[in-house]
């Protein structure tokens, strides 16, 4: 119990870091988590809009572990979810990359499925600042993994370019200001993005299924809670079958059709009563 205590203080410790970052400086404080900004070094957050099917530069990388290859060794295998930091952080890197570790460890799949991939987007790290990273996360070990930096200045332009990624050095805090991102890339190419505070599992799950080339399902998985009003249900053995959702799409047309027949035959029932005779009705004299 205390150890689960722990956890939960922990996670919630970073992301009021990353909430606290996110507001200062920021219109749309709860989306954007960015660092705190001073007027002249504000910058654009990438629109996931913008960035679809486009092309990223298969930019050389020198890895944490001292070799060096190209992006494309990576997304190659398998797809790439690539994070932008830099190790002189003072704000949002590391917490963000600690809740990011979090969602990784409950989906799973790491390594297999698909890759993570932290790239740092200062000129002045080195691989071996970018393993002292990944082992402060406890990280330098896992295959699932990889830390690196991009070669040279033009690699660096060019990949930060390719996104969107838009980051202002503040020389009043000695610091860059950027957003929190993680863009997913399938064969060289842009799939999805999440821009700011913790990738929800959930999230984390559509964005895979999405950059994997899956069918993003519009029902729950078979065992997992869902939308409470939704027209269908999927199992991979009876596949689809109605939900009692879909009755809220005819429940109005049913009850106006209801409500209508009812009036119609009140009114049918009180015009027969009108012209019945009454029994004790005498004719009249002539």
């Amino acid at each position: 119990m205390p150890g689960r205590l722990e956890e939960g203080l922990r996670r919630f410790a970073a992301m009021a870091i990353v909430a606290t970052a996110t507001a200062i400086g920021s219109p749309i404080a709860a989306a954007s988590a960015r660092e705190a900004v001073t007027p002249d070094s504000s910058f654009k957050t990438p629109d996931e809009a913008d960035l679809i099917g486009r092309e990223v530069p298969d930019v050389r990388l020198r890895f944490a572990d001292g070799g060096e290859g190209r992006l494309s060794e990576l997304w190659a295998q398998r797809p790439v979810f690539l994070t932008f930091v830099f190790t002189r952080c003072a704000g949002i890197c590391s917490p963000y990359l600690g809740l990011l570790r979090d969602t990784v460890d409950q989906v799973g799949g790491a390594g297999d499925r698909y890759q993570m991939v932290v790239v740092s987007f200062d000129s002045r790290d080195r691989p071996e600042d970018m393993l002292g990273l990944a082992r402060h996360h406890g990280l330098e070990n896992d295959p699932g993994w990889t830390f690196a930096a991009p070669a040279d200045e033009e690699s660096l332009k060019a990949l930060c370019g390719s996104l969107d990624f838009d980051f202002r050095w503040d020389d009043r805090r000695q610091q860059f200001n950027h957003p929190a991102i993680t863009a997913v890339l399938r064969g060289g190419k842009f799939v999805r993005l999440s821009v700011g505070g913790e990738i929800a599992p959930g999230r984390f799950k559509e964005m895979l299924a999405d950059a994997r080339g899956e069918f993003v399902a519009m029902y729950p998985e078979p065992g997992a809670k869902g939308a409470l009003f939704r027209c269908f249900d999927y199992d991979p053995e009876r596949g689809f079958s109605p939900n009692w959702g879909m009755l809220l799409l005819v429940l109005p047309a049913v009850a106006a059709v209801s409500f209508a027949s009812v009036m119609f035959l009140t009114a049918r029932i009180l015009g027969w009563f009108a012209r019945k005779p009454r029994a004790d009705a005498r004719p009249s004299e002539s």
